[in-house]
């Protein structure tokens, strides 16, 4: 890890000697499209320039006053060129492709992050974005605060073994829980914990009965699931998710919504606060279904 602090930050002062002619060419027009996107443009000081985002980007509070592009996915050419960005910052599943491609030959400049669904490749993406904006500094300074996160998390991952499953309601269907290859999964394995629902790829409806047949230490839920229901007393009366011994034992840890769409600079600290909460119970009560008054699990991340 180290060692790629110390190569990052020398491409970060190598850049840095251009900054000069960087400077002059820093765009003025920027649309953002993933919220992890939005969120480093802003995290970089260079929110005035952004005029518009994707219907994912919902933090900072000031993004809700700006157009919007339509979701991530499903963008259209007409109403981005209308907007005359100079720079698109995109997530890697941006798209379509071709709509990208065309806004190319017209002379936008777009650039597309490394995938944050993977917390090690924010550095990068980071990098990237600061010296599109030509802000080096700025992007020297939030990777340093980055690389401290990932490093924190590292170390307090080693006391945290618990059996943790995500589970996240949408509307009046079923809950959906998360297998491998998806955010959840990677924030399960970063804080040191087993992921329950690894058996499978992806985000899956899950049924009541394997909720109630579960075994796992805690339940992963986003914020806005416990927004939407009340706090944990709502989730304990879910018709579902309160079939959980977890829920049911107040074993219940949040993320913001913005983490599982993927890594942002604030996911960074959210994360190392998760790993350093659970430690913390795991260090007083060795076994987690034990006993554990549930005011001293419940965490609720901003």
């Amino acid at each position: 890890m180290r060692m790629y602090f110390t190569l990052i930050m020398a491409i970060i002062g190598f850049i840095g000697l251009c900054l000069p002619a960087l400077a002059a060419n820093q765009p003025a027009r920027v649309v953002t499209v993933g919220a992890p996107a939005t969120e480093i443009v802003f995290a970089l000081g260079a929110g005035a320039t952004v005029v518009a985002t994707d219907t994912t980007s919902t933090w900072p509070d000031a993004v809700g006053n700006l157009p919007k592009v339509g979701y991530m996915r499903t963008l259209a050419s007409e109403g981005i060129i209308s907007l005359k960005p100079d720079l698109i910052v995109a997530v890697e599943n941006a798209g379509p492709v071709a709509v990208l491609e065309d806004l190319r030959a017209l002379g936008i400049s777009v650039m597309v992050l490394p995938s944050l669904d993977q917390l090690e490749n924010l550095p990068d993406a980071i990098s990237r974005t600061a010296t599109a904006l030509g802000r080096i500094d700025e992007g020297a300074e939030l990777i340093a605060k980055v690389m401290a996160d990932i490093a924190s998390i590292q170390h307090l991952a080693g006391a945290n073994h618990a059996k943790i499953a995500f589970l996240m309601a949408v509307g009046h269907g079923q809950p959906l829980s998360a297998g491998r290859n998806t955010t959840a999964d990677e924030i399960i394995g970063l804080v040191g914990g087993e992921n329950a629902m690894a058996g499978y790829d992806g985000f899956k409806p899950v049924s009541p009965e394997i909720i109630a047949a579960d075994t796992s230490d805690y339940v992963l839920v986003p914020q806005s699931t416990l927004d939407q229901f009340g706090g944990i007393d709502g989730i304990m009366h879910h018709p579902s998710l309160g079939l959980h011994k977890a829920v049911q034992a107040g074993h219940v840890v949040t993320v913001s919504a913005s983490t599982i769409l993927g890594f942002g600079p604030r996911s960074a600290t959210e994360i190392r606060e998760l790993a350093a909460k659970l430690q913390t119970v795991a260090a007083s009560n060795p076994n987690p279904n034990l006993n554990l008054n549930p005011s001293t699990s419940s965490v609720s991340n901003p």
